[in-house]
């Protein structure tokens, strides 16, 4: 696990970590200092950079950052801060040094009962650019403990991960817009980046049947069944993925309700791949187009300077 830079450059919104750092055995909570260490470095405490690019200077720095530790700041001693995880109410709780997992006052196995249950932290993360420091990112998480468990979540990021990662959007901005997907195009890495998989599908879809409708033009067909449709214009596509066609649009009419949230964002790729593999195809022919124009018009140039000056001669 990368730490800080997974969580803020690979982590979806409302992903969750799931850190099991108290176990339940007969009636008591047994501590695991080593799984708390664990959950320490993937929030990042004790880390000094994170590594990202920056959609300003457009290429990857080291960012310098600092955490908004208030929700721990109660909890102050001798510069270290610790997280009340039993007794909560008494007069000498068990408390967590965050920086190191040491257990400060009453140390575990904690009594079932005195282990704290459904507490939440928020942490806020503020990130500047060591290129230049006014290009800045912000971060935020919340650490909830329940059932012995931390489980964290990432419930905010600006500027968004698309944007962190650099995504490209106008590489294919002409073909699409000619098609009039190319919002849908961004909007599916959109909803797929936020793990909304089942609108990140739709918008697939709709590319999809674009691209149909648009090779179909006027072209009237025996019935509207979509098969019938992809029967009638499969030429058009790519050769490498005609075969691929019929069973795409059926995962993305119907094989997302079929799928985890982790398959969904697996197979998700793939299927934007094909999508992508045929943008690229007709950008591609669309060049090709360009150029035999041009060198039609080159040649026939170059044949008519001949021709005259045969005449000439």
């Amino acid at each position: 696990m990368n730490g800080i830079n997974y969580l803020f450059n690979e982590t979806s919104l409302y992903t969750k970590e799931i850190f099991k750092v108290f176990v339940l055995e007969d009636g008591k909570y047994k501590y695991d200092k080593k799984e708390f260490l664990r959950f320490i470095y993937y929030v990042g405490f004790g880390q000094k950079k994170l590594i990202s690019y920056c959609h300003v200077c457009k290429k990857e720095f080291p960012f310098d950052y600092t955490t908004d530790l208030f929700e721990f700041t109660k909890y102050y001693k001798e510069k270290d801060y610790y997280m009340i995880v039993a007794d909560e109410d008494g007069q000498n709780p068990g408390m967590i040094n965050i920086s190191n997992g040491n257990i400060l006052g009453l140390t575990p196995p904690y009594d079932e009962d005195k282990l704290v249950k459904n507490k939440i932290w928020y942490m806020h993360y503020y990130f500047n650019c060591t290129n230049n420091s006014n290009h800045k990112y912000m971060m935020m998480i919340s650490i909830e403990l329940k059932d012995g468990n931390f489980i964290v979540r990432k419930i905010g990021q600006n500027p968004s991960m698309l944007t962190v990662k650099g995504f490209d959007f106008d590489k294919y901005k002409g073909v699409l817009e000619k098609l009039d997907a190319y919002e849908d195009y961004k909007k599916a890495d959109l909803s797929n980046a936020d793990h909304f998989h089942v609108g990140a599908y739709a918008y697939l879809r709709r590319i999809f049947e674009k691209m149909i409708n648009q090779y179909l033009g006027k072209t009237k067909l025996k019935d509207d069944h979509m098969d019938t449709k992809i029967d009638a214009v499969k030429d058009y596509f790519d050769p490498r993925i005609k075969k691929l066609l019929k069973n795409m649009y059926g995962i993305l009419s119907t094989g997302i309700h079929e799928l985890s949230e982790e398959q969904s964002k697996e197979y998700y790729e793939y299927l934007k791949a094909i999508i992508d593999m045929q943008l690229e195809y007709i950008q591609t022919e669309n060049d090709k187009d360009k150029q035999s124009k041009e060198l039609e018009g080159v040649l026939s140039k170059i044949t008519n300077l001949i021709t005259k000056k045969k005449t000439d001669d």
